[in-house]
């Protein structure tokens, strides 16, 4: 398998409860290496472009306000089959769903606040770590 790069947030709701840490500790226990991260706050255009697919729909709004409501930590992390392995160590969007030991069930608070956000795809992940860390940040 090849070696992919992906986005990975951690989000506000999951900043503010200290959980960065041990959020971050979890991906790397799964063979995930950091290759670039940092700190910061998201400005609305970014989240609208992330989360474009969902516009249109009931939860958008709140999604970008949530998005947009504090701190988060941006990761580009790599692994073979990053992408999906990521989806997977993270879990379902619902906590309630999600599979015992991913970080949804441990430390989300509800489906909309549901502590991390990973691309969807590889073609999303390019998009995604690009917005965030550029373009040289895909070539390894």
């Amino acid at each position: 398998m090849a070696i992919e790069r992906t986005l990975f947030i951690v989000k506000p709701d999951a900043v503010s409860r200290a959980l960065t840490g041990k959020i971050l500790a979890h991906v790397e226990d799964k063979g995930f290496r950091l290759v670039e991260a940092r700190f910061g706050q998201l400005q609305r255009e970014e989240v609208q472009n992330v989360y474009a697919e969902h516009q249109g729909k009931g939860f958008y709004n709140e999604l970008v306000d949530f998005m947009t409501s504090g701190p988060v930590m941006l990761c580009c992390l790599e692994r073979e089959n990053a992408v999906a392995f990521l989806r997977e160590t993270i879990g379902a969007t619902d906590p309630a769903q999600a599979a015992e030991g991913t970080i949804r069930k441990i430390f989300a608070e509800s489906k909309g606040r549901n502590s991390v956000h990973a691309s969807d795809s590889l073609p999303s992940a390019d998009r995604e770590v690009k917005l965030f860390f550029g373009a040289a940040a895909l070539s390894h």
